[in-house]
């Protein structure tokens, strides 16, 4: 992975979070993403902190209106070795606390996840009696005889089965594939037969984690990316007339229509962890000494707690908005995929082509580049992406009018450098931020970023951009689209194109200007037209472009504009322009009136 310093939009709105209650598990599966020790670990959350840990989710929701959606895991170990009478009181709890989100408008979604190997029969029985809960559904996870989650010659099985036909009138079972080579060896039809034929209508495909126990379960039995693609499609195609939704597909087809929001990469805006102590954890699938922690430690009894978890988060999303594969920099679907499956995100680009094939023409990739380009010959909408940005450009506009409107109040982050408890106090009713050199409690200038853009503050850089480490990445992720509220000045922005002439952002920059203010004639080209800098005028750099369109120039930038030669677009780049530039025209006007009232 490399710093980020392409100007691409990366939509991510998702808060999905989880709370294990426990860390004891009853099987020994070889892929787990648990360290080995601490499944054995007979320790238990207390109803008082389940409850503050779901509390806290909502309230650390409603502190960021950039995030559209929230979604709540509780799982283990397993789940189903909490005392029954947890459950009997708690299950319903929590589906009321998730109706009540979803009454005010918050769209979440409540997962329960177990391996069906309860212990205690009731566990049947209060499952089934929230079968027709419309936000609830069980993940049950299974992978292939390699993994010896059944035990010796596959033991457990007919136990397995059992429970799934038990649960299966349900029609609420979400069938987690752990795509091993020993699911790819069973092969779709046989989930058909074994599954789908018991009552499974939902299937997710997960890869293999490599933490845990699963790091040295990935070595031997993660197979290529190609193999899980097709899987994918096959699986979904002799599935559709059982009413089968797999969930890779099914998700595509709807970030297609805006390139937005793709749920299977584990790349949203949040992915927290609260375990059975109330401690967060940043990625759920990383335990004891793999553990992502925040850099101060946060107890969901913590004063400030909500707050806490939007910085600790900090560095987790940056990593997501800021960070790619090699690869990823001229897809098509960047902005929806976001590089593909999050947990291999971070593996070496040797062990990452090794899974991908050899060669630049390689035939699959950790996003599976391949099922993106099938689905989106009938789901693509060039349309809707324009509209959806357009929404998030509004949404951007009208915090903007609210912050001009109001009182300026500045915290100064020199002051609070060690004054952790004040800092998040000030937060509160701050409206600018004063951004300090250096880090400030784990976190880097733009990181930090994150954090302010989230909560509406403006950061002020008393000194300019340029003291500070990545502002070309900051730079970048402002012409993107990336931020929601935070917005860096067009005069910072030609402060670092005069200073920096021949970097790649800057190349970008000339040529989204030059591309929509000089005269331009239309060749019979296919596609879309690709410039010198590698900017691709389309839907790809749409924010860019969009931005240039409304740009007001200095003379020497405008002088060096109009120095390029002469562009000759394809009627498609040229089409997208004359489409894209009403919008930008009228966003100008809003733009400059709220400019004028600051």
């Amino acid at each position: 992975m490399k710093p980020f310093a392409l100007p691409r939009t990366r939509s991510i709105e998702m808060m999905a979070t989880t709370i294990s209650t426990n860390l004891n598990c009853n099987l020994a599966c070889k892929h787990c993403y648990i360290q080995p020790d601490l499944l054995r670990k007979k320790d238990y959350i207390d109803e008082a902190t389940f409850r503050r840990c779901v509390e806290v989710i909502k309230e650390a929701f409603d502190l960021d209106p950039s995030v559209t959606y929230l979604h709540l895991d509780v799982l283990g170990g397993e789940a189903t070795l909490m005392p029954y009478e947890f459950w009997e009181r708690n299950l319903p709890w929590v589906l009321d606390q998730v109706d009540e989100f979803n009454r005010s408008g918050v769209e979440t979604e409540f997962t329960f996840c177990s391996n069906l190997m309860w212990r205690d029969e009731r566990y049947l029985g209060l499952l089934r009696e929230f079968k027709g809960h419309p936000h609830m559904d069980i993940a049950v996870p299974f992978e292939g005889p390699d993994s010896n989650r059944f035990g010796r010659n596959m033991a457990i099985l007919p136990k397995f089965f059992e429970r799934i036909e038990a649960l299966g009138e349900c029609n609420m079972l979400n069938l987690v594939l752990v795509m091993g080579q020993g699911i790819i060896d069973l092969g779709p039809e046989y989930i058909i037969e074994q599954f789908v034929k018991r009552g499974v209508t939902d299937v997710t495909c997960d890869m293999i984690f490599p933490w845990g126990s699963g790091r040295e379960y990935f070595k031997s039995y993660q197979p290529m990316y190609a193999d899980v693609a097709r899987f994918i499609k096959e699986l979904a195609t002799i599935g559709k007339p059982y009413g089968l939704t797999v969930d890779h597909l099914d998700d595509m087809n709807k970030s297609l229509r805006t390139l937005s929001r793709s749920q299977n990469t584990l790349n949203d805006a949040y992915e927290y962890h609260w375990d059975h102590r109330g401690e967060l954890t940043l990625n759920p699938n990383q335990t004891g000494t793999e553990a992502v922690k925040p850099f101060i430690n946060l107890n969901v009894w913590d004063k400030n707690a909500a707050l806490k978890v939007i910085w600790g988060n900090n560095s987790e999303l940056d990593n997501k908005l800021s960070f790619e594969h090699d690869f990823c920099r001229d897809c098509a679907y960047l902005q929806a995929c976001n590089s593909g499956w999050y947990p291999h995100k971070g593996l070496h680009p040797e062990v990452i082509a090794r899974y991908m094939g050899e060669g630049s023409g390689a035939p699959s990739c950790p996003g599976f580049k391949e099922l993106w380009a099938e689905q989106a010959k009938v789901s693509f909408d060039e349309d809707g992406v324009t509209r959806y940005a357009n929404n998030r450009r509004l949404k951007r506009l009208t915090r903007a009018k609210a912050k001009a409107a109001g009182e300026v109040v500045l915290l100064d982050e020199e002051l609070y450098a060690t004054n952790y408890e004040g800092f998040f106090d000030a937060v509160k009713t701050a409206t600018h931020v004063r951004v300090a050199e250096g880090n400030l409690f784990g976190c880097s200038v733009r990181q930090r970023l994150w954090f302010y853009d989230r909560l509406d503050l403006q950061p002020v850089f008393a000194e300019g951009l340029d003291r500070h480490d990545c502002e070309a990445s900051i730079i970048a992720h402002s012409l993107a689209g990336n931020y929601h509220s935070l917005r860096i000045s067009d005069k910072d922005i030609w402060s670092f194109v005069r200073r920096n002439p021949g970097h790649q952002l800057t190349l970008k920059i000339i040529d989204a200007l030059t591309a929509v203010r000089t005269d331009r004639s239309v060749s019979r080209g296919q596609g879309f037209s690709i410039l010198e800098s590698g900017l691709e005028v389309s839907f790809k750099y749409e924010d860019l472009i969009f931005w240039a369109l409304a740009a007001d120039l200095p003379d020497d930038i405008e002088r060096l504009v109009l120095a390029t030669p002469q562009l000759t677009l394809t009627l498609n780049s040229a089409v997208f322009l004359d489409r894209i530039t009403p919008s930008a025209m009228a966003f100008q006007r809003i733009s400059r009136s709220l400019e004028a009232k600051a």
